[in-house]
C-alpha cells in the first residue's frame, strides 16, 4: 500500500480537490487517448477536521467522535473505523472537529510517542489480509497540527497541490522546509512534487509558473490543473469534478494528472490550457 498526502498550509488551493479526485480516479480507472489505469483499491483518509472529504462522500458525523481521531489517538485501525462508499472499491475514514480534541489529548499523553500513531495504525491495518488496499489517500487540515505531523511521518509520497498567487509562492519556501524536518522522522517520504491547481493563463501566471519551474529548486508536475467552475459547482452536489463533470477542463486535467503521476504519460497537459 502506497500512503500519499496531499499538503499545504494555504487554504483554498485545491488540496482536497486533489485528494478526492485521486482516490476516485485511483479507484475507477480510466481509459483515455494518452493512456490507461486500472482500477485499484483505495483507501481516502480524511485527517482535516473540517470534514470536507467526508461530507463529499456522505460519510461525515457531526455528534461523535470521528473515526480518524479515535486512530490518532488509538494508533490503531478497528474495523468500525471503515466506512464504505458508493464506489465498491473506495473506502473513507471520516473526519471532524472532535480531531481537535484528539490533538489535546495526545499531546497532554507524555508517556507514549506522539509523532508515529498513524505509522503504527497502518502497521497494523497491511496485518489484517496482506496489502488489502493498494493506494491510502491523505487528505491533510492547511496547518502543521499533530495530525498533521503524523500523516506525514506515516507517508511514502508528498504532493503539494499550489495556486499561482504571491501568498501561495511566498509560503511555499517555508513549507517545503517544515516538510524536510519531519521527513527526519520519516527517511523513506519523498516530495512527489508540486501541482498547479486553479490555472488561468495570464502573462503573471506565466511568470509564476516560470519561477516556480526554474528557480523554485522544488519537482513540479508538467500537468496542470486549469480553472473550472465546474469545481465550485461540484461541491453543492456532493461530487469530485470527475463525477459531476467529467467533460471539463479541471476533470481532464486530473486524468493527466494521474497518468503522469503513475508514469504513464509525458508532458500531459502542460500544454492544454484554456
Amino acid at each position: 500500500m502506497k500512503i500519499i498526502c496531499t499538503l499545504n498550509l494555504k487554504g483554498g488551493c485545491a488540496k482536497t480537490t486533489t485528494a478526492v479526485s485521486m482516490a476516485e480516479l485511483l479507484a475507477d480507472g480510466f481509459k483515455s487517448k494518452r493512456g490507461a489505469v486500472e482500477p485499484g483499491k483505495v483507501l481516502l483518509f480524511d485527517n482535516d477536521k473540517q470534514g470536507n472529504a467526508s461530507r463529499l462522500f456522505d460519510a461525515y458525523q457531526n455528534q461523535t467522535e470521528a473515526p480518524a481521531a479515535a486512530v490518532l489517538k488509538n494508533a490503531v485501525f478497528n474495523v468500525r473505523d471503515i466506512k464504505h462508499t458508493k464506489n465498491r472499491n473506495l473506502d473513507i475514514v471520516p473526519c471532524n472537529y472532535f480531531m481537535e480534541l484528539a490533538e489535546l489529548e495526545i499531546k497532554a499523553d507524555m508517556e507514549t510517542p506522539q509523532h508515529d500513531r498513524y505509522r503504527r495504525a497502518f502497521e497494523n491495518l497491511k496485518d489484517w489480509d496482506g496489502d488489502y488496499y493498494d493506494f491510502c489517500i491523505i487528505d491533510n487540515a492547511p496547518d502543521l497540527g499533530m495530525n498533521v505531523i503524523n500523516a506525514l511521518v506515516a507517508a511514502d509520497e508528498i504532493i503539494i497541490p499550489v495556486n499561482l498567487d504571491c501568498y501561495a509562492l511566498d509560503g511555499l519556501e517555508e513549507l517545503v522546509e517544515q516538510v524536510n524536518n519531519i521527513r527526519q522522522l520519516n527517511r523513506k517520504s519523498r516530495l512527489a512534487g508540486v501541482l498547479i491547481t486553479d490555472y488561468e493563463k495570464s502573462d503573471t501566471s506565466e511568470a509564476a509558473e516560470t519561477w516556480l519551474r526554474t528557480k523554485s529548486g522544488l519537482p513540479v508536475f508538467d500537468t496542470v490543473i486549469r480553472h473550472s467552475k465546474k469545481v465550485k459547482d461540484s461541491t453543492f452536489y456532493h461530487k469530485t469534478p470527475i463525477a459531476y463533470s467529467v467533460r471539463s477542463g479541471a476533470a481532464q486535467g486530473y486524468k493527466n494528472f494521474i497518468l503522469e503521476y503513475m508514469g504513464k504519460a509525458q508532458a500531459a497537459g502542460r500544454k492544454e490550457r484554456a
